[in-house]
């Protein structure tokens, strides 16, 4: 294979754009409902309502960032093709959250980014649905305990530049951009599910953004353009080498699938509550998947975790090499750029690796 000619200097500017609109624009911040618990009690005591979600208004001017955005020029190489396509998914966002409540938008741009569920998961969803049978579990474990074991298993990993934060989300996130990785304050945890968060926050999320961070380059350490399918299915991965992976998560991704699946449909958000139901899901899990699957008018992503879950086991069974993935926030896709990178020196083979990989370094 010949040398690649590649001046990472070259990438620099645009690196640095992008590193600064991943600390300032969350998607997720502007197509999560602000209303979202007034309108379940209103949908939820009504045969025929349908909800009507209010967002956060938008703290920036979409225009100048898109004109931003297109105006850094990209070298033609491989690397420069990788940014290409990270400039277009970034365009695509910024567009997302000025066109919310714009059914046939959303959902166009979403399938653009994150893909569509294929016929077979959409079928390995159902078989799960119609399979798993979760095991409540004792919550008891407050924010504040869970926050301080995180902190300590940061500490023991040695990342000290990464913090453990609040949030007003019902679920816990990574967040790359800002080295942060946050829960909800009023949540209840129980034991087994802070072993998972561990595992899969920090084991699967963290290390490869750490690792993403030692890069010379920072889009590692954000994301690769479609890297969420592998990051998703690599944590979910991790969980189940551990023995921490559950029903309930099983049966949650399940159902994110058949979520999506049914917006493809043309369903409307009753149909797909009531889909979700006749699967015995809680109306509060049909109503939380639902409101992920229709929020911003269809946002496509949720299938994302069980394909890439699926994905990653054949990738390991296929006998592919888990750390070349740990480098960064990479997909699968990307491996033969990684290993030429790798080859060349402008990538750094991983330093933080769960242990059931670091026998094998």
């Amino acid at each position: 294979m010949s040398k690649m000619t590649i001046n990472v200097q070259d990438y620099t500017e645009l690196d640095n754009l992008l590193q600064t609109l991943a600390e300032a624009v969350d998607i997720l911040d502007y197509v999560t409902p602000l209303n979202n618990s007034q309108e379940k009690r209103k949908f939820l005591s009504s045969d025929s309502y349908t909800p009507h979600f209010e967002y956060k208004e938008l703290e920036y001017d979409p225009s100048e960032i898109i004109e931003k955005i297109k105006s850094i020029n990209i070298p033609d190489d491989a690397l420069g093709q990788l940014y290409t396509k990270k400039r277009d998914e970034a365009l695509l966002m910024v567009e997302m959250m000025e066109n919310r409540g714009d059914d046939a938008f959303i959902q166009e741009a979403s399938s653009k980014i994150y893909g569509i569920p294929s016929e077979k998961l959409v079928e390995k969803a159902d078989k799960l649905l119609l399979e798993i049978k979760p095991v409540e579990s004792i919550k008891d474990i407050s924010a504040e305990e869970v926050k301080i074991a995180l902190e300590k298993a940061l500490k023991d990993y040695n990342i000290d530049d990464w913090a453990v934060g609040y949030s007003e989300k019902k679920l816990t996130n990574v967040y790359p951009a800002e080295k942060m990785i946050k829960l909800n304050k009023n949540r209840k945890f129980s034991k087994a599910g802070v072993n998972k968060l561990i595992v899969h926050e920090i084991g699967g999320h963290i290390f490869r953004g750490a690792n993403g961070y030692e890069q010379e380059l920072k889009i590692f350490a954000t994301g690769l353009p479609g890297y969420l399918s592998t990051e998703e299915g690599l944590s979910l991965y991790c969980e189940s080498v551990t023995g921490n992976i559950n029903p309930g998560t099983m049966q949650n991704y399940a159902g994110r699938v058949i979520a999506v699946d049914s917006v493809l449909k043309g369903l409307n958000f009753k149909e797909c509550f009531d889909k979700l139901r006749d699967y015995e899901l809680t109306e509060d899990d049909a109503w939380n998947l639902t409101v992920r699957a229709y929020r911003g008018g269809g946002f496509i992503k949720d299938h994302v975790y069980l394909e890439g879950y699926e994905k990653v086991k054949d990738f390991v069974d296929s006998g592919g090499d888990l750390k070349r993935l740990y480098v960064g926030k990479v997909g699968i896709s990307d491996l033969p750029l990684v290993k030429e990178l790798l080859d060349e020196g402008i990538l750094k083979k991983a330093k933080f690796l769960p242990s059931f990989l670091q026998e094998s370094v």
